[in-house]
Formats: structure tokens, C-alpha cells, sequence
């Protein structure tokens, strides 16, 4: 009760729980976007014709989703929706994926806008063959990966076993959620730190080239170590928590170097006025080691996994890892 009001029949746990992990991603989603938006245009000097329309009607599309699968989600857990349209447009039951079908290819729709929008923009500079170039084409990989590869949510439907849909929920999870913004914050980290003079640009060539392989080839192998529930092999979980503590290396190794360069260089008056902007990029590194890597590392281990996961210690590394990676 909340001064006399029953809130839990107005809200259930299960509702405000989905909003709060909804929102987050949503949050996520919009702000990378918004940076990927901002910088392609500032990269290739050039802003092509109705971008500003295509971003407008981005955004709207986003509004509409937003509280579309909000609303959506509260009718489903208020039994307002019978199981099919439930499935369509109110709650489908797993985390990460709450939405309804319908929500989950409208998003997607608008992931494929964003991609062309982005591409469209770093056209011309990726027809340049200049030094920044193999960072370009790396910036728009991984905004290709951001698009796609939450199409991996769709793999299953309503009546899937849930061994099955599980795994594909996963695929979301670890692939999209954690793994290719995670490339996209480190290539957006690299290019600007580069710009700013603070990292060499083959060490940030080296450091994305290095992300993105990890995400590539070992991505789908690190995504082993969520698929405890269905029997896996104690070897397997093993070699996916391996794989996926790597994530955090390319990060960490960029906002060291940058932090050691702007050590060397914080005397010069140009630098002193990034200051803050250089420090909340630190700090992103920094809380991807210590949320994404020492935390998120504690809860991998195949005895982790079987005996602690959903524990506190899950919601200590998902709290500090988004707080690190994408909320700094």
C-alpha cells in the first residue's frame, strides 16, 4: 500500500520490473544511436539531403514503440489480452525481449532506418583513403551487427520450447545488448580520443580490430555460458565464460592509453578544455573493467552459474556494467 493506494494491483513487480529493464535498453538504444547519428555526418563533413527528416521520423517511430510495448506489456500481465495477442503485442515472459512480437519487428524496422541513415552519411568518408578509414569501416560494421543482429529475437515463437527460445533470447542478450554496442562504444571511444590526440591511430585501429574479432569469432562462443539450463556440459559453459571475459580487454586497453597520453598532455590549454568530456570516456573504460570485466567474470564460472546466477551478484554486474559501458 502506498498511502492507501493497493499499487501492487496497480503495478505489479513483474510489470515494473520489465519497464525498468525495458527503459534501460531502450535508454541504451537511443543514446548510441543519437551518438552514431551525431557523428557520422561530423566524421565525413557531409549531412545528406533529408537526413534531418529521416532522424525526425527515427525518433518519432521510437516513441511510438516505447510506449507502445510499455503499454502493450502492462494489458499482457493484466490479463487484458488472450495468449495470441499477447504474444503480438502485450508481454511474451522472457527478460530483455518483453515486448510483443509486433514491438520486437517494429524496432527492428527502425535498427534497419538508423543503419541506412548512418551509411548515407559516412559515405563519403568512407570512399576516402585516408588513416581513419579501417576505423570507418569498422564504425559501420558493427552498426550493421547493432541492426541485425537483434533479428535474433524473432527466431522463435509463441509455442517454442523454451530450451529453444531461451537460447535465441540469449543470442539478444549477449550478442546485442552486451556485445556489439559494446564494439560500437569502443570504436566511437578509439575515434575520438584519436581526433583529440590522446591515442595513436593504429593502437585504436589495433584495439577495435581486436573488439571486433573477439565479437565475430569468439561472440557466439562466449554466448555458451548462458545456456546452463538446458544440460550443457560443464567444458562448454567453461570455454563461453573464457570467451566472453575477453569482451572487456579492447576497452580497457584504449582508456588506459588514453589516460596515460592525457597525463602526458593536460598542461596544453586545448586539452584542459575536453577535460570533462575526456574523464566520463575514462571512467566508461575504467566501469567496463570493473562492471563488465571483475563483476560480470564473478557470475561466469560454470559453479557460478549453476548455483548463483540471479542472485545479487548478477544484478551487482548488470547494474554496474550498463552504469560503466553505456550510462557514463
Amino acid at each position: 500500500m502506498l498511502y492507501g493506494i493497493p499499487l501492487d494491483e496497480i503495478l505489479p513487480q513483474s510489470i515494473s520490473r520489465s519497464w525498468h529493464v525495458q527503459l534501460a535498453i531502450f535508454w541504451i538504444a537511443t543514446s548510441w544511436l543519437a551518438t552514431g547519428l551525431y557523428i557520422a555526418p561530423a566524421v565525413s563533413g557531409h549531412e545528406p539531403k533529408y537526413q534531418v527528416l529521416g532522424v525526425n521520423i527515427l525518433f518519432g517511430a521510437l516513441l511510438v514503440v516505447v510506449l507502445g510495448s510499455l503499454t502493450g506489456q502492462w494489458l499482457g500481465v493484466m490479463q487484458k489480452l488472450g495468449y495470441v495477442d499477447n504474444f503480438l503485442w502485450g508481454h511474451s515472459g522472457y527478460e530483455y525481449v518483453e515486448l510483443g512480437r509486433i514491438w520486437q519487428v517494429l524496432l527492428l524496422i527502425g535498427l534497419i532506418l538508423w543503419l541506412i541513415l548512418m551509411v548515407r552519411a559516412l559515405l563519403p568518408a568512407l570512399k576516402r583513403k585516408d588513416g581513419d578509414r579501417h576505423l570507418l569501416l569498422l564504425f559501420t560494421l558493427s552498426a550493421v551487427a547493432i541492426a541485425m543482429f537483434y533479428s535474433a529475437g524473432l527466431m522463435y515463437g509463441r509455442q517454442t520450447h523454451m530450451a529453444i527460445a531461451e537460447y535465441w533470447r540469449w543470442w539478444v542478450v549477449h550478442l546485442w545488448v552486451e556485445g556489439f554496442f559494446e564494439v560500437f562504444a569502443t570504436v566511437v571511444a578509439a575515434f575520438l580520443f584519436t581526433r583529440l590526440g590522446l591515442l595513436r591511430l593504429k593502437a585504436a585501429t589495433n584495439a577495435v580490430l581486436f573488439s571486433t574479432i573477439i565479437f565475430l569469432s569468439g561472440g557466439i562462443l562466449g554466448t555458451f555460458h548462458h545456456l546452463y539450463f538446458s544440460a550443457t556440459p560443464t567444458s562448454v559453459l567453461a570455454l563461453g565464460a573464457t570467451f566472453s571475459a575477453l569482451e572487456i580487454v579492447p576497452l580497457v586497453l584504449i582508456g588506459f592509453e588514453a589516460y596515460q597520453n592525457y597525463q602526458l598532455s593536460k598542461s596544453t590549454k586545448w586539452i584542459q578544455a575536453y577535460k570533462w568530456p575526456i574523464y566520463c570516456f575514462i571512467a566508461m573504460c575504467f566501469w567496463n573493467f570493473l562492471g563488465a570485466g571483475i563483476f560480470g567474470f564473478a557470475i561466469n564460472p560454470p559453479i557460478a552459474l549453476y548455483y548463483i546466477q540471479g542472485l545479487n551478484t548478477t544484478a551487482v554486474h548488470g547494474h554496474a556494467a550498463l552504469f560503466g559501458v553505456y550510462g557514463i
